[in-house]
């Protein structure tokens, strides 16, 4: 069965108007990084930076040997969404064929390689709920410009609307899964 999720990535520089709904998050994201640095670190955001977004966010640490990414917090709204908990799993483990996510692996793997604004949409059918769709705006946290951590926000959307729809102004660039370590 072919995913029918989509991958993209943005630059980091890319203006936070271009992001549509998520302007402020991508403001916010942008004010938190420091001066000679890439990406912020998880610390640099207050609780208080994600109140419009609560229960719409999770975060997640990047795990090495194997790669994978653990959720350390997966908001109650994805919750509802999903209809699982993700707090302390890693990515797909509960879904009913969590072999099927080396997509979204190769595209984590590759935000740590060369950190992006990442956009990712689609239904939530790995977890037999076809009738949501979801677009999240993937957000790479860090020490040193080293990606340690993703930051990232969703919102439903229109099971016909898609990334270009929700955010037409916006310079996406595809992400084609090369094969995950």
């Amino acid at each position: 069965m072919e995913s029918d999720w989509t991958y993209g990535m943005c630059a980091l520089e890319t203006a936070p108007e271009r992001f549509g709904p998520f302007k402020a998050l991508i403001e916010c994201w942008y004010r938190r990084r420091r001066t000679n640095r890439l990406i912020p670190a998880r610390g640099d955001f207050p609780i208080e930076d994600f109140a419009p977004w609560m229960g719409r966010i999770f975060i997640a640490r990047i795990e090495n040997e194997p790669f994978n990414l653990r959720f350390t917090l997966w908001g109650t709204t994805l919750v509802e969404w999903w209809g699982v908990d993700y707090t302390n799993r890693t990515l797909g483990s509960a879904s009913v064929a969590p072999e099927r996510w080396r997509d979204e692996l190769a595209y984590f793997y590759e935000m740590t390689r060369a950190p992006f604004i990442g956009i990712a949409s689609g239904y939530l059918s790995q977890h037999e709920r076809r009738h949501i769709k979801v677009i999240g705006m993937d957000l790479p946290m860090g020490e040193n410009d080293r990606v340690s951590h993703v930051l990232s926000a969703h919102m439903k959307i229109d099971l016909g609307a898609t990334v270009e729809s929700v955010m037409p102004d916006c310079s996406i660039t595809p992400h084609v899964a090369p094969v995950a370590p």
